[in-house]
């Protein structure tokens, strides 16, 4: 998230240094006046859910965090999640897989995002400046094979292509909490296409806020 933020915040600076300027001698009220109307852009943010629920899928706190911090900070947010079925659906009130049940990722996700939420398969790097993915155990189940085989995990054929470009592309990539950090982190270290120098991810902890952010950035 930390990425994030100073992304949002050198769009926001860099506009207002570009409506600051002041040519042809233009009077201070005059420049004021550039400034309020000068376009400030966005940092164009893609959230990528897993379902909807902590036990099944997104955690829906820390996906309703992640907006809010980012509707703060002046960024343009669109949401997506792959087409598939969930692993399986848990009664939240019991913590149990309820076996009569089938649901999908995308339409659970969507409750998340009232609806507007776009298949994963439609995200480009090239469209985005940033990715982050929310934890929740969805991360684990519907994202990836983690649940059930652990570091030697496979990775969702759609979330694997995106964190590879936006890798590639040089774009901050987070993983919000611990869910989702070693249901991805097994499957990046050892992927030699994003492997970095060094370590192969910056761990950063703040108290309750564990964030991961590609060492590239």
């Amino acid at each position: 998230m930390a990425a994030v933020r100073a992304l949002v915040g050198s769009r926001l600076a860099a506009a207002s240094a570009f409506a600051s300027l002041s040519p042809g001698g233009r009077t201070p009220s005059q420049r004021a006046a550039i400034h309020l109307s000068a376009p400030q852009p966005a940092a164009k943010v893609a959230l990528v859910l897993s379902g909807c629920g902590v036990y099944d899928g997104t955690e829906i706190h820390e996906a309703s965090a992640i907006l809010v911090h980012l509707s703060r900070g002046g960024a343009e947010v669109q949401i997506f999640a792959p087409d598939v079925p969930q692993m399986h659906v848990i009664d939240h009130t019991k913590g149990q897989p309820s076996e009569s049940e089938s649901r999908n990722v995308l339409t659970e996700s969507a409750r998340i995002a009232r609806g507007k939420i776009t298949d994963l398969a439609k995200l480009s790097a090239a469209n985005h400046d940033a990715a982050i993915f929310p934890g929740g155990f969805g991360a684990a189940k519907n994202l990836s094979t983690f649940a059930v085989d652990g570091k030697d995990c496979k990775v969702n054929k759609e979330v694997e292509r995106v964190l590879k470009e936006f890798h590639q592309a040089g774009k901050p990539i987070g993983c919000d909490a611990s869910t989702s950090l070693p249901t991805l982190a097994p499957w990046w270290s050892r992927n030699p296409v994003l492997r970095c120098p060094g370590l192969s991810c910056i761990w950063c902890w703040q108290g309750e806020s564990r964030t991961c952010v590609d060492e590239r950035l």
